[in-house]
């Protein structure tokens, strides 16, 4: 039966592990409150790998995929009553540079591939946002998943790697330009180019803590070329004192939904209420706490949400 279109986004979030193949995807669906419509699977996870079969050339040579078809994704999805949403982890890939050097960060004088760390002692190289090898990468894989079907697809960690200061230096002026923020948004731009050639949505995750820090550099409203903004709201980087905009705020004094309460009303003066959706996720966020934060929601107005 086709899932009935509706315009409100009441999503959870699956984790990784809980996508290793189509049974285990069935299990996990069975399990799923009906009090959600939409499911968000991630497609492309931390580290580099794809959870579905590619074919796109890159992703063959780097040996990153599986043997699940994306059509038996979003059938098992349909058939339990959901609709939906993938998710694509763009810069935390340590592996295809593995397969292509080109699309990770290299020395500035040698041209070697860079790693975090040695790699004996399990350093990793990473996607350069730079390179447009990456960005080709990145909305090669877009293009396949919107094309399968996928209606909406939310990229998160637009964000360069915490550089040691040896580091930093010696990759140079690709990381050390204080204009390198460009290069994550023209990533996010190609990707939503890309979604967009399928007729499908593209949205961007920012983490709410750097938003009010100031410290997400991706977040540029004005040159975001996204659909919506999914405001990731993690419970855990909330237990304390955090100024902003010289208020200074104590959220160890609040509830859960006095904490989303307030950081809902901050995203607001930089962006619309209607062009952002709240995902909360958090290691300590319970079951009766997500029951109280969908009748927060409801009774809020806010008609797309995300719960991990």
């Amino acid at each position: 039966e086709p899932v009935p279109e509706i315009n409100e986004t009441c999503a959870f979030w699956l984790a990784e592990k809980e996508i290793e193949d189509i049974e285990t995807l069935e299990a996990v669906l069975g399990r799923v409150s009906d009090e959600y419509n939409t499911i968000v699977i991630p497609l492309k996870i931390e580290g580099g790998k794809l959870n579905y079969k590619s074919y796109n050339e890159g992703a063959v040579m780097a040996e990153v995929g599986t043997e699940t078809e994306l059509s038996d994704i979003i059938s098992t999805i349909k058939r339990n009553g959901f609709r939906p949403i993938a998710s694509i982890n763009l810069m935390e890939d340590n592996l295809y540079p593995l397969a292509d050097k080109a699309a990770g960060f290299s020395y500035a004088e040698t041209g070697k591939l860079w790693y975090d760390s040695d790699p004996k002692n399990g350093g990793r190289a990473w996607l350069s946002p730079s390179s447009s090898t990456t960005k080709n990468y990145l909305s090669a894989l877009t293009t396949e998943i919107a094309n399968a079907g996928f209606e909406k697809i939310i990229v998160t960690d637009a964000q360069y790697p915490e550089f040691s200061r040896l580091g930093f230096d010696d990759i140079g002026e690709s990381v050390t330009n204080e204009n390198r923020y460009l290069d994550l948004i023209d990533v996010v731009n190609l990707t939503a180019k890309a979604a967009h050639s399928k007729n499908s949505q593209l949205w961007a995750e920012i983490p709410a803590a750097e938003m009010i820090k100031g410290t997400c550099e991706v977040f540029q409203p004005m040159l975001l070329e996204s659909d919506k903004t999914v405001l990731k709201i993690n419970l855990d980087d909330f237990n304390g004192i955090m100024t902003c905009n010289n208020e200074i705020i104590d959220f160890s004094t609040m509830t859960v939904t006095e904490k989303i309460a307030k950081i809902c009303s901050i995203a607001e003066n930089y962006i619309y209420k209607t062009s952002f959706v709240p995902e909360i996720t958090g290691t300590k966020f319970t079951s009766s706490d997500k029951i109280s934060v969908r009748e927060f929601f409801a009774e809020e107005g806010y008609t797309s949400y995300i719960l991990r």
